[in-house]
């Protein structure tokens, strides 16, 4: 980070050692010391004007700065440039002089001599204050609020089931159909979502604990907005880190994303604790996922069991979805709902892993294909949970028949081919024409040959020329008078070409044939 400094000082000796040690500090950028408080005042005013990003972030007021007095001068920045962190240059740093300096608005207070880790320290503090204040008041960093959105959490009944790839994928969906969205990870010693997404972002749940009041500004630095588009409250990426998220906290924060995102899914892991009981027992759906398999079956059963006891969710307010489903399976759906007591989705996620491990291998699950079958399923799941309310699911809406395969497709191959049937009739008809005026030519040099050598043996040349062609071409065709001469005999055959069908109509293009041969009727 770049901190530029601008300092005030009458004193040429300060300031002189001043300049020095700033440009001695890392990524300090120093000004010219400027020689009284109306300079300083008026360079301030100047680059205010420009936006609050072009001002200085630390300002130094030398205690012997004139006219203005050096304590007035700090209140007078304080007040008239509140994201510029002031700090006082002073010989006497008494417990007094700190005091008044506090009491002005100074963000600290630097003794002579001047001490290079001292000035260091007073520095950095003041630029890290500055950087703060103008987080909050850059306008552009408001989230927009929105009229209680819907929050779905999204559970494992245990590990490798799929719980951060349907949450990952519902969030997609959601966004997908013009909804404002936020993907939460809350398991919290292990979350994945990062990973999946390709992310990397040092900003986590576990940054937002020990904060009273969760304003739209402090969600905005605390997330991530992906590419893909859904906004993004990660794990933290030390995972003892996730014992300090207590689950006040996390009921603070999802309330507050609530008012600002019109759908908030939330990935709870498949351990139960105080903080992500919490989003399942507040979620307007709470989505269980499971396997077919009797493992997984058991262990879905014990987890809604557990939040029965614990009051946390009942199992009928639980909607179950099962994930690697295979129609020759032992255990189906329904059999999922009897054992659980939960309601099953009726959209299934197909075992289709080969579909996603090259994206999951690249950490980039949001790049997966829209024929995949998997993703078809679960962006079926979030329209069947109402996140894709207003939008289509898919881009082509496509609805997976009994066999897995994709119904629209057929239609729209027909659609396609019917838009292009007039540009290939219209190819069809050129192409044929084409071989109706090449025919035409060589039926007219073939009657020139026959006329040339009837007419070199004294027999009719118009006779022999129209012979051979056929009737549509007949009505058209002229025969020139033979040319003798030289002892030679030529003939010329005129042929009109017909339009697309023969003997219809004509076009006004005529095409000629030309023969000559030896005349017999010359003696030698």
């Amino acid at each position: 980070m770049i901190v530029r400094i601008l300092s005030g000082t009458g004193d040429p000796d300060a300031a002189r050692a001043l300049t020095g040690l700033l440009h001695q500090l890392p990524g300090a950028e120093p000004g010219p010391a400027l020689p009284d408080s109306t300079t300083l005042l008026d360079t301030l005013a100047r680059a205010a004007e420009a936006g609050i990003e072009e001002l200085p972030e630390v300002v130094i007021v030398h205690d012997g700065i004139t006219p203005m007095p050096a304590l007035e001068l700090i209140r007078e920045v304080a007040l008239r440039f509140p994201a510029v962190g002031v700090v006082l240059l002073t010989a006497d740093p008494s417990p007094a002089v700190l005091s008044a300096a506090m009491d002005s608005g100074a963000r600290g207070v630097i003794g002579l001599p001047l001490a290079y880790d001292e000035l260091g320290a007073r520095v950095e503090a003041a630029a890290a204050w500055a950087s703060g204040v103008r987080r909050h008041l850059s306008p552009q960093r408001a989230l927009p609020a929105v009229a209680g959105g819907t929050l779905v959490a999204v559970a494992g009944a245990k590990g490798g089931v799929g719980t951060t790839v349907t949450a990952i994928q519902l969030a997609l969906a959601a966004h997908a159909a013009g909804r404002s969205t936020a993907l939460v990870d809350l398991d919290l010693q292990g979350g994945d979502i990062a990973s999946y997404l390709d992310v990397q972002f040092r900003r986590s749940m576990a940054d937002l604990t020990d904060i009273g009041e969760i304003s739209s500004r402090v969600l905005h630095d605390a997330m991530y907005v992906h590419e893909s588009g859904p906004a993004l409250l990660l794990a933290p990426g030390e995972g003892e880190r996730g014992e300090d998220v207590t689950d006040r906290s996390v009921r603070l924060v999802l309330h507050a994303l609530r008012q600002r995102y019109e759908v908030v899914v939330v990935d709870c892991g498949t351990q139960l604790t105080t903080a992500n009981a919490v989003a399942v027992e507040t979620a307007d759906t709470a989505v269980l996922v499971t396997t077919p398999d009797v493992v997984a079956v058991r262990a879905a059963k014990r987890m809604v069991r557990m939040w029965d006891r614990l009051q946390i969710r009942k199992p009928q307010d639980t909607t179950a979805v099962v994930n690697r489903y295979t129609r020759g399976t032992e255990i189906q759906p329904s059999l999922v709902a009897r054992i659980t007591g939960t309601k099953v989705a009726a959209s299934v996620v197909p075992a289709a892993f080969k579909e996603l491990q090259s994206v999951i291998d690249a950490g980039r699950l949001h790049d997966l294909d829209n024929r995949s079958t998997v993703k078809q399923g679960l962006w079926a799941l979030a329209a069947e949970l109402g996140l894709a309310v207003g939008g289509h699911p898919l881009p082509r809406q496509a609805k997976r028949g009994r066999r897995g395969s994709l119904r629209d497709d057929r239609g729209q191959v027909i659609l396609e081919t019917l838009g292009m049937t007039p540009v290939i009739l219209v190819t069809l008809i050129l192409v044929w024409q084409a071989v109706l005026a090449g025919y035409t030519f060589t039926l007219a040099g073939h009657a020139a040959d026959e006329a040339a050598r009837a007419a070199a043996v004294g027999q009719d040349a118009v006779a022999a020329a129209k012979r051979d062609l056929p009737d549509a071409w007949l009505g058209s065709a002229t025969v020139d008078p033979p040319d003798r001469g030289g002892g030679t005999v030529t003939v010329t055959v005129k042929l009109k070409v017909p339009v697309l069908f023969p003997g219809a109509i004509d076009f006004p293009l005529t095409v000629e044939g030309h023969a000559s041969t030896v005349d017999e009727r010359v003696k030698r």
